[in-house]
């Protein structure tokens, strides 16, 4: 056991040498700290920082009018807030109209304030104010987007909502501990900790009914799942780019090339448990993968679940007719080459920018062109096959995993509603042409090798905090007591990509490497004309090459799309406290979200599984080159080429063997933790 921990802890420091990181000072600091803690037992905020009561009770949202921005704003919330919105304790969802209304006048509310002690008083209001799920929602969103809390880090939302992370047997526990039916339980400096261990709802459904169920440990990753709700609030869908200064020259394609990449690694996970193709799903015909949460609102309402090869609801048809037209207008769309705005005229889409209209378009989102008439498309999907249950009212509402983002990714009809969406994207590539040598080479420029450390994955421990899931009786009984799961989480070994470059000419260059499968689930090689869609964009970086030969290290952590797991919060509180104290340094990373590193990988097999490694370097014009700042991703440089370049439109495989080009194939082999020592 000491020599898995110890090979841990070298994992996790050689993860900690890539983070981009800064060292808070006192502002910094203080922001930090008053904000995590609005977000602890939001269910119960006259119990846990009782002060905060007080500032609420004497703080005036009408006194300080002045104090906001946007004064319209503050008048819409007022009047919304008097008039009745949607009250404490009822389950919330951002894609129910009337909730969607009241959780951006919450946002505008937060997003408007002059300066931060005004935003901070008027979170603390709203605190004991609104519905606690909007709370924390429209919070999250301002956290992320305003320029003051820039890089201010948001507790996990695992640890904020256990409630959409864990089942319900899970979160029985907890509540028998936290009314004082102590199991096993260990105290430390005056602070009792309790443990339980759990598993997926893959150990306990019947696979053969799901077999979807073998591949929980992926979707019910807590990792992915807040992941999932970071990016659909990179740019929020309803928010509007112009006013909120969002970069939306690339929105739509950003929603798009996104959801593709989740849907590519979610294939590459079934191809690693022995399934193959992703199912499309069909409004008419039944849906062949079931869906059982087992998992409750925090009002004790329970999820809603579909059952295998159920059909669509009868009072869901009325969706299912909206669906169908936008479904004929988008494919329309596409074949004909334009959509129409809402003067009726057309706007060509096969041009520099015409992927972002149309993806813009496919989510319905607030930047697109003629709302009207192509609707919401993917909010609509989302209502359809989530099943979720008919209102009684519109403040009494059971919204299904799909129409909550942090959930979204534990059901799988999510992967073949997507694999339809994306059909749409792989559609407009087909009707462009081929790349030409020229668009995709670079004269002068060679790969002379590719070499990558071993692959290997594994599962080990990760524990999450659930204080937020039980009724407290007092702010010092919570801080006296931490209840966490333990479960297994997939993981991989950190590894370095060894490229070599020879250049006849000092340039820029970008490097792009892919993995894909190497073969099907039949265990047919795939040819790269038939298989480009299924490759995976693990990482992109700029390079300065120099002539002759250039040897280009990277390690895995430095990818600019992966983030590690987060630091649990009571550590980071801790940490905090400390750095206030002028007793340590507090450092915080310039990237603050990202998709798992610990999933960068899929899980491979024991006797190692193939796959495809694919490398290409292009040149980088900087007068085409642009910068990104992204509440989620940090900074990134784009060499102004297109997402998911040169494998985003369909591929003439004699043309991919230009010298910039290098294919390799690896193994990726999934090993017990207590193998790594003895095989590395």
């Amino acid at each position: 056991m000491k020599v898995v921990l110890f090979l841990l802890a070298a994992l996790c420091a050689a993860h900690a040498t890539h983070i981009p990181t800064q060292t808070a000072d006192k502002l910094y600091l203080t922001k930090q700290k008053s904000i995590y803690e609005l977000f602890w037992h939001i269910d119960q905020p006259t119990l846990y920082h009782p002060e905060l009561y007080q500032k609420a009770r004497s703080f005036s949202i009408e006194d300080h009018i002045e104090s906001y921005t946007d004064q319209f704003a503050v008048t819409e919330f007022l009047q919304r807030w008097k008039h009745g919105m949607l009250p404490r304790g009822q389950a919330f969802s951002v894609m129910y109209p009337q909730l969607q209304e009241e959780a951006i006048c919450l946002f505008n509310l937060l997003y408007s304030a002059k300066d931060f002690d005004t935003f901070y008083n008027t979170a603390v209001w709203a605190r004991f104010n609104v519905n606690e799920q909007m709370y924390v929602y429209a919070l999250s969103v301002a956290v992320l987007h305003r320029k003051d809390t820039q890089y201010i880090r948001l507790p996990p939302l695992y640890e904020v909502v256990p409630n959409f992370f864990f089942d319900e047997g899970v979160l029985h526990q907890a509540y028998h501990i936290g009314m004082g039916e102590v199991g096993t339980k260990k105290t430390v400096g005056g602070v009792d900790y309790h443990m339980i261990h759990t598993n997926y709802s893959g150990w306990y459904l019947v696979r053969d009914n799901v077999p979807e169920q073998k591949l929980s440990y992926f979707t019910e990753d807590v990792g992915l799942g807040q992941f999932y709700f970071m990016i659909n609030h990179d740019f929020p869908y309803w928010m509007n780019s112009n006013k909120y200064n969002l970069p939306k020259d690339i929105r739509g394609e950003i929603y798009l090339y996104g959801h593709k990449q989740l849907l590519v690694r979610y294939y590459l996970e079934r191809l690693s448990n022995d399934m193959g193709e992703i199912e499309y799903v069909d409004f008419y015909k039944p849906i062949v993968t079931g869906y059982y949460p087992t998992m409750h609102f925090p009002n004790g309402v329970p999820f809603p679940q579909r059952e295998v090869g159920a059909t669509i609801p009868l009072h869901m048809h009325k969706y299912v007719e909206q669906a169908l037209n936008l479904q004929t207008r988008i494919a329309n769309a596409i074949d004909c080459g334009y959509v129409e705005d809402v003067n009726g005229q057309r706007v060509n889409i096969y041009t520099p920018t015409g992927l972002n209209i149309l993806g813009n378009i496919i989510q319905g989102n607030a930047d697109a062109l003629n709302h009207m008439y192509y609707g919401e498309f993917d909010v609509l999907c989302r209502k359809i096959f989530g099943f979720s249950l008919q209102s009684a009212s519109k403040y009494q509402v059971a919204p299904s995993s799909l129409e909550i983002f942090s959930t979204s990714v534990r059901d799988p009809v999510l992967y073949s509603v997507y694999k339809n969406i994306v059909t749409y994207l792989i559609r407009y590539k087909e009707n462009m042409p081929y790349y030409t040598h020229e668009e995709i080479s670079f004269p002068g420029v060679k790969i002379e090798s590719v070499a990558v450390d071993k692959l290997m994955t594994f599962f080990d421990h990760f524990e999450t905090l659930l204080n937020n899931a039980i009724s407290i009786r007092s702010h010092k009984e919570a801080q006296s007591m931490l209840i966490k799961a333990r479960q297994h989480r997939l993981n991989h070994k950190p590894f370095t990509y060894h490229i070599t470059v020879n250049s006849d000419k000092a340039t820029k260059c970008m490097v792009r490497v892919f993995l894909g499968p190497k073969f099907d689930v039949h265990g047919h090689e795939l040819d790269i004309s038939e298989n480009y869609m299924n490759f995976l964009e693990l990482d992109q970086w700029i390079v300065d090459l120099k002539v002759g030969t250039n040897k280009i290290e990277r390690n895995s952590h430095e990818s600019i799309y992966v983030a590690p797991d987060d630091v649990p919060s009571e550590v980071l509180y801790k940490k905090m406290l400390k750095a206030l104290d002028g007793v340590e340094t507090f450092t915080y990373s310039t990237k603050p979200y990202g998709f798992p590193d610990r999933l960068l990988l899929p899980k491979g097999k024991k006797e190692g599984m193939p796959f495809k490694l694919f490398v290409h370097v292009a040149p980088v014009d900087e007068s085409k080159s642009f910068k990104i700042e992204s509440p989620v991703w940090g900074t990134s440089i784009m060499d102004g080429r297109p997402m998911g370049f040169p494998l985003d439109r369909p591929v003439q495989a004699y043309n991919f063997t230009a010298p910039n080009f290098y294919f390799k194939d690896v193994m990726i082999f999934h090993k017990q933790l207590e193998e790594l020592n003895v095989t590395v």
